[in-house]
C-alpha cells in the first residue's frame, strides 16, 4: 500500500513540476492575452530607438510620454482619445519632433501600422504614404 502512495505522490511532484517548468521556459500561457499588446510592443519599438540613440539622451522622451498618455486613455476604454492621442504620436513623426532622424521616424511610423488595431489610428495615412513611396507622387 505504502509503494502506491508513493508513487503517486511522485507523480504528483512530477506533473506540477513539468507544468511549472513549462511556464518557465515560455511554453502554453493559460491567461488570454490583454488587448494593450499592442502598445506594449509600440512602447517596446521607441525604448529600442532610444536605447540605439547614442549621445543625444531625452529625444524619444516626448515620444514615450505620449505613449502614456495612449495607455492611460486605453485603461479607461476612452476609444475616441485613444484614436486623437494615437494620431498626435503619427503628427509626432511625421514632423520629426525634436529631432529624431528621418530613417528612424519612418520606422516607428511603419511599425504604427503593424501593431495598432485600427480602431486606434488613422490607417489611411499609412496607405497615402505606401502610395507615395511607390510612385513618387502625393494622391490627389
Amino acid at each position: 500500500m505504502w509503494v502506491i502512495q508513493d508513487i503517486r505522490w511522485t507523480a504528483t511532484v512530477l506533473f506540477v513540476l513539468t507544468g511549472l517548468m513549462v511556464v518557465a521556459l515560455g511554453g502554453t500561457v493559460w491567461a488570454p492575452a490583454g488587448e494593450d499588446d499592442w502598445l506594449a510592443a509600440m512602447m517596446q519599438a521607441v525604448l529600442i530607438e532610444q536605447a540605439n540613440e547614442g549621445p543625444f539622451w531625452g529625444t524619444f522622451a516626448p515620444y514615450i510620454a505620449q505613449l502614456e498618455i495612449v495607455r492611460g486613455y486605453l485603461l479607461n476604454e476612452d476609444t475616441a482619445s485613444v484614436y486623437a492621442a494615437m494620431n498626435r504620436l503619427m503628427d509626432m513623426l511625421e514632423q520629426r519632433e525634436n529631432g529624431i532622424q528621418p530613417e528612424v521616424a519612418n520606422r516607428l511610423f511603419d511599425y504604427c501600422y503593424l501593431v495598432t488595431p485600427a480602431e486606434y489610428h488613422d490607417v489611411s495615412r499609412h496607405i497615402d504614404r505606401f502610395i507615395e513611396h511607390q510612385y513618387g507622387q502625393p494622391i490627389s
